[in-house]
């Protein structure tokens, strides 16, 4: 999720900021996070489940080059969701791998933005590979806590089911094909011809 769609006076629900100048070229920093019970209760209404009832992450930091830090962590959290056919609390298990690229913005800058600014500029400026389009170092600091909630967002099922619930209509469920339509698709049209013709 680009920061760029954040308000200006957006307070995260759970904030764990990291300095930058902790994570060194070659020596990877890990770190892990677990949300307390009032991050949990603030981000079940952020993320608009019925429940965040654990959250966590294991992270390793770690620098592609001098400038861009590179983020890659692993999320485990228990949530509650409505199931959208019945309404019932179902509980979803998440376990899911992401990465990220941060750089300060003020010492580089993205390959797509690089290349505007040169036409208009003429001048060389210092480009960024991201992977290709690294987030801002804001004042020095990565806030981790807001990097897991944004990418747990992006893991939770979109329909959650309970178990055995299906739609009235257009379940799951495969349809039993009579035998006598697995072989020739128009087997149905047989009879139909034949009473035409009567």
């Amino acid at each position: 999720m680009s920061s760029e769609n954040i308000p200006d006076n957006f307070t995260p629900e759970w904030s764990h900021p990291l300095d930058a100048d902790e994570v060194s070229s070659g020596a990877p920093l890990k770190v892990t996070i677990s949300a307390g019970k009032e991050e949990q209760t603030r981000l079940t209404q952020r993320l608009g489940v019925l429940g965040v009832e654990s959250l966590s992450a294991d992270l390793k930091l770690d620098r592609d080059n001098p400038l861009v830090v590179h983020v890659a962590g692993r999320i485990r959290a228990k949530i509650k969701q409505h199931c959208v056919v019945s309404l019932e609390p179902v509980d979803n298990d998440v376990d899911e791998s992401f990465e990220a690229w941060f750089a300060d913005p003020d010492a580089a800058v993205s390959l797509h933005k690089a290349k505007r600014d040169k036409q208009a500029s003429g001048r060389e400026v210092p480009i960024l590979e991201e992977s290709e389009d690294p987030e801002p170092i804001v004042d020095g600091k990565i806030d981790l806590g807001e990097l897991v909630v944004q990418h747990l967002s992006l893991s939770l099922p979109a329909y959650p089911h309970a178990d055995g619930a299906h739609y009235e209509y257009g379940d799951d469920e495969p349809k039993k094909v009579p035998e006598e339509f697995k072989n020739n698709p128009f087997a149905a049209l047989k009879d139909w011809k034949a009473k035409l013709e009567d």
